[in-house]
């Protein structure tokens, strides 16, 4: 069932539930008043026909009070006195007697009180009051019919079901008013999500509007939309440099072994750079799709634990590998260790990569050192083209000055992906002195690796 029908039907069955009370109470209460009218009416002509006893009995009455009161309006359709023998004599003859019950009779003689009953004669409900003669042991009893009452009840009833099921029509109808307004903008954003899964177009456009929560789902589907496009569109700039940086190591490896298949007309000298070269390719080749693994890795999948990672110690065994393979001199400095809570291999790989980086772009000594949360490489090369500041971070870049060097352009991507799921920052600069510093800095220690970039 649709969300349009289910919000309908809900406004239904609740219009329907409080019509119901509502109805119920109007009936009740209704009918409790027509029922105390008719015993007031009652207990009234009681009281008549009492005093128009006493009158007869002590030899007052007049001429106005020769008979008792027995019609008019309201007034009881049935009189009767029931002597103490027994004996009943109607105030008029109408056709219906009023039951006798010996305990009625009995209770309203012995406390002297009205009693009220309800009795059934030839299928017609009547009100009957019975009340105690001051005159003897008998009592006196007075019916009413209940027919009106009863038809009035009875038109109550019809009009109630109307007023009711009106109501729940009513309500009905707005609510598939009100839902139709409400599920419009949850409608559009179904078409423009079936849209995206049927054509793959992730840049249409994504429909607005809508309050509160729908506008705050149109809104985040919006961003998801958003974010998946911007995946897609670094997911094809990956490919397509990846298969840029791929394709100049491929051709010169199969240079190289067409050269080998020529390997009788070669020197012994050109057979060994044909060797040196085509080690050298596969070196980068390995270098590259190691690289571009870590940067397609989904960070949900790193099972290395998180823990206290110390960044002067860690450092400092960087440096001490990278000594072991390059002949510049490296120094490094910790001017106050700081623990930071971490993956240790992702952030000593970053460290490697900022020192790999040095050695392959700079000149001269390499100064590594280590402030707090902060760490920072500085090479005594040329230095980085201001225009390329901004851009040494991204993937697959390199400056017009460093095209011709060695490496993919990726290592400076790896460590801002990794800081990056640190909570930290990183950065470039050109040194006062000359040469270029880059590096990053990491957040306290109770900030936490995020699980995804």
């Amino acid at each position: 069932m649709s969300l349009r029908w289910r919000i309908a039907l809900s406004m239904a069955a609740i219009a329907a539930l409080v019509s119901a009370f509502g109805a119920t109470a109007a009936y009740l209460n209704t009918a409790d008043r027509l029922e105390a009218t008719v015993d007031d009416s009652l207990l009234s002509q009681a009281r008549d026909f009492s005093a128009f006893s006493s009158d007869r009995d002590g030899d007052h009455g007049g001429p106005g009070r020769s008979s008792p009161p027995c019609t008019g309006p309201g007034r009881a359709n049935v009189a009767q006195s029931v002597g103490s023998d027994g004996t009943v004599t109607q105030c008029f003859e109408s056709g219906v007697r009023l039951p006798v019950d010996a305990k009625t009779v009995a209770a309203a003689t012995r406390d002297g009180k009205p009693h009220l009953t309800t009795v059934e004669i030839r299928g017609t409900k009547y009100r009957m009051v019975t009340v105690a003669r001051t005159t003897d042991n008998g009592v006196l009893q007075l019916g009413r019919s209940l027919a009106e009452t009863d038809h009035v009840l009875s038109s109550l009833q019809f009009r109630l079901l109307l007023f009711t099921v009106g109501g729940v029509l009513a309500a009905a109808v707005l609510g598939w008013l009100l839902a139709t307004r409400l599920v419009a903008p949850i409608t559009r954003l179904r078409r423009s999500a079936e849209t995206i899964a049927r054509t793959g177009n992730l840049d249409g456009e994504i429909p607005s509007g809508g309050t509160g929560e729908v506008g705050s789902l149109t809104a985040s589907f919006a961003t998801m939309v958003g974010a998946l496009a911007e995946s897609r569109r670094r997911q094809q700039r990956l490919v397509a440099d990846a298969s840029h940086e791929l394709r100049t190591p491929l051709t010169s490896l199969q240079t190289n072994a067409e050269l080998l298949d020529r390997a009788d007309r070669l020197t012994d000298a050109q057979r060994s750079q044909v060797s040196e070269g085509i080690r050298y390719e596969v070196r980068e080749l390995t270098d590259l799709v190691s690289e571009l693994v870590d940067l397609a890795r989904d960070p949900d999948t790193d099972t290395e634990p998180v823990g206290t990672v110390e960044l002067g110690e860690t450092t400092l065994a960087v440096v001490e590998a990278a000594r072991r393979r390059t002949d510049r001199p490296i120094t490094a400095a910790v001017k106050s260790a700081s623990a930071v809570t971490g993956r240790g291999k992702a952030l000593t790989r970053a460290i490697s990569n900022l020192v790999d980086n040095a050695i392959k772009h700079g000149d001269g000594e390499i100064d590594v050192s280590v402030d707090g949360r902060t760490v920072e490489v500085r090479d005594h090369g040329a230095g980085i083209p201001e225009s390329d500041l901004a851009h040494v971070f991204d993937r697959f870049y390199r400056s017009d000055v460093a095209r011709t060097e060695p490496g993919s352009g990726l290592g400076l991507s790896i460590v801002a992906q990794v800081v990056e799921r640190h909570g930290g920052s990183v950065f470039a600069r050109n040194h006062p002195g000359g040469g270029a510093v880059v590096g990053f800095t990491l957040p306290d220690t109770k900030a936490e690796p995020r699980r995804s970039s």
